[in-house]
């Protein structure tokens, strides 16, 4: 996927001109998205900046900007907004960088886990010192993760991977046994405490900058659910696969800081119930991102999700549950 400076908006265009940017600057790919947002890298001299493209049918660009917006108010860690487009649905960015936290974590075991550490501190905050102010940001408090969009993602898994990755025929008395098994498992994880939550908090949207500061990006998820989830997108992200130790360590550093009402062993029940919840959808969004949209890079991996999920089942150790991975 490339991009062309004439491909910039003139908005964006008559900026990037302002700051020194010509037409020659060097323009690379810096990421994709799955909703096919794109961004890119454009570098004039020692400038760079980060151009955000949405396609035309991004629900979530006017979401984005607003809780950008509310963010960077807040001094939470996301990147600065430097021009808008709102026609062309294109935005000028802060350049965080090239070095995700999974990237830090795969060359350096030992600053990645620091780096965790720091992930760690940011969801503290983002539950508390944020959440205290969540009311100030619209798209956060109207939309609340609940068993209703639970079920929808345990739905997900079953269509996107047991269904259409697994082969799985539908059958009645499978059916029964996964829709009450889904059903037990929303109602649970609804009733855990809520704060906000960024939905996609892992390893991959955790930005460490050189000064080794983590900044968040990929946020326009933003929304009210249950304390745990965040912290299992990040400690059971099948993209790093952190060993038992590793991720009893993380647990036990976040459990200190946290709003959990828990003793240890609760806290840990209540994680790996929204463990179980965001390793089904994970899976699921491998399947559906490389089988129906086309990048084969997500199906490389469905084998860690499905070590991740086995994994769940036998830490939860409900004999009852184990059906939801055959």
């Amino acid at each position: 996927m490339s991009l062309t400076f004439d491909q910039i908006s003139p908005v964006i265009a008559e900026f990037l001109d302002r700051y020194g940017f010509k037409k020659d600057c060097e323009i690379s790919l810096a990421g994709i998205a799955g909703s096919q947002r794109a961004y890119y890298r454009l570098k004039f001299g020692s400038r760079s900046i980060i151009l955000l493209v949405s396609p035309s049918h991004d629900a979530d660009f006017g979401r984005f900007l607003r809780i950008t917006q509310f963010y960077r108010l807040l001094r939470f860690p996301v990147p600065m907004v430097y021009c808008i487009d709102d026609v062309m649905q294109q935005v000028a960015l802060e350049d965080l960088g090239n070095h995700r936290l999974y990237d830090v974590l795969l060359a350096d075991r030992a600053a990645g886990l620091d780096g965790y550490r720091k992930a760690l501190d940011l969801l503290v905050d983002l539950q508390t010192r944020c959440q205290a102010l969540h009311q100030e940001s619209p798209d956060i408090r109207s939309r609340i993760f609940d068993r209703h969009h639970l079920l929808w993602e345990t739905f997900y898994y079953r269509a996107q991977y047991l269904e259409g990755h697994r082969g799985l025929k539908p059958d009645s008395t499978f059916d029964a046994y996964l829709n009450r098994t889904f059903a037990l498992l929303a109602d649970t994880v609804d009733r855990h405490p809520k704060a906000i939550l960024h939905r996609d908090f892992q390893s991959q949207n955790l930005m460490v900058a050189d000064d080794d500061a983590v900044h968040v990006i990929d946020y326009q998820g933003s929304r009210l659910g249950s304390i745990y989830y965040d912290l299992a997108s990040l400690l059971l992200d099948p993209y790093v696969m952190l060993s038992d130790a590793e991720i009893e360590d993380l647990l036990r550093y976040f459990h200190v800081k946290s709003l959990s009402p828990l003793d240890f062993s609760g806290f840990r029940e209540a994680f790996l119930q929204a463990g179980l919840q965001r390793v089904m959808q994970a899976l699921g969004a491998y399947c559906f991102l490389s089988r129906e949209k086309g990048i084969a890079s997500f199906a490389d991996h469905i084998p860690n999700g499905e070590k991740r999920l086995r994994w769940l089942l036998r830490e939860c150790g409900k004999k009852e549950w184990e059906g939801i991975l055959p």
